[in-house]
């Protein structure tokens, strides 16, 4: 089983300034409220990330191997790939249970769209009923039907489906990433209208940097957000790095960065025996603070 102190130091670092910054309805500084935005970006994503990997090594305790849930799915430069990435299970159950039914591809573009974005809708409102996870659905359902649409209009010009260069994928990504930060404004704030006010300042109509505003956004904050940034984007994850091993069914066969996965590739090890030894140490040690996962009321 997977050992995360990480999740619980993400939970302590960010959850003050994310809900500093996004859960109060006031105008604040762009820097402040793109600050609470990505924070909150990393918390879920790790959040997510360990429940995934405490689920499958439990499982594995057992004897039983579970399908793939969470793949690196800040890596993706498509919101397509994205959703083949992040909670992989409930995807395919929409997929499986909604979509298809619907009529799914079937039926012409038309129908097509009209089918992602009411399969969208119905997931974001699995999440909660509130208009905020409704809206969240929504706008995944809009990136979805643009993406498709992208896609669609390069096969039509006899270009490839997706970006090819290295400027190409780097653009791709960075626009997906920022479109996924912004959605999640939705999903965390407490009502429409707050995170309305949070993405008008990040959109820099109000004061882009104030001395007052900044004070929620600690230095330390900062190196955590860009650190993991890195993380998240190169690093390889807990079923690469045990990929020998195959502890779930269904992971990608191939990876973005699947040298990173070689190097770093679990084995047994002193040095590896030392790392899980170290990382349960500050697990056990972190026992005493309480931090809930995000992820468990849904």
């Amino acid at each position: 089983m997977q050992v995360h102190p990480t999740r619980a130091a993400i939970d302590l670092a960010f959850a003050g300034i994310a809900t500093v910054a996004i859960g109060i309805i006031a105008q604040q500084a762009a820097v402040v409220a793109w600050g609470g935005a990505l924070a909150y970006t990393f918390q879920i994503y790790f959040d997510f990330s360990g429940y995934s990997d405490m689920a499958v090594g439990l499982a594995r305790i057992f004897g039983v191997r579970l399908p793939v849930n969470f793949f690196s799915p800040y890596r993706t430069t498509s919101i397509i790939d994205f959703w083949r990435r992040w909670h992989m299970t409930l995807s395919r159950f929409l997929m499986d249970y909604l979509y298809i039914p619907l009529g799914g591809n079937r039926l012409g573009p038309f129908r097509r769209y009209a089918n992602i974005m009411v399969t969208m809708l119905l997931g974001g409102l699995w999440h909660g009923a509130a208009w905020t996870f409704v809206v969240w659905g929504g706008l995944h359902g809009v990136y979805l039907l643009i993406n498709h649409a992208w896609r669609a209009a390069r096969r039509f010009l006899g270009w490839s489906p997706s970006a090819s260069s290295v400027y190409g994928r780097a653009l791709s990504w960075l626009l997906t990433f920022l479109s996924i930060v912004a959605a999640w404004v939705f999903f965390r704030a407490e009502s429409f209208t707050s995170a309305l006010v949070i993405l008008k300042s990040m959109a820099g109509l109000n004061d882009f940097f104030t001395a007052q505003d900044m004070a929620p956004l600690k230095s330390r904050q900062a190196r955590w957000i860009a650190g993991l940034l890195v993380v998240v984007v190169f690093a390889p994850n807990t079923y690469e790095i045990m990929a020998r091993y195959k502890p779930v069914l269904g992971a990608p066969a191939r990876s973005a960065w699947r040298w990173t996965a070689k190097i770093i590739q679990w084995r047994p090890t002193r040095i590896w025996a030392l790392l899980s030894a170290i990382m349960a140490v500050i697990a056990v040690l972190g026992l005493t603070r309480v931090t809930e996962f995000l992820y468990f009321q849904f």
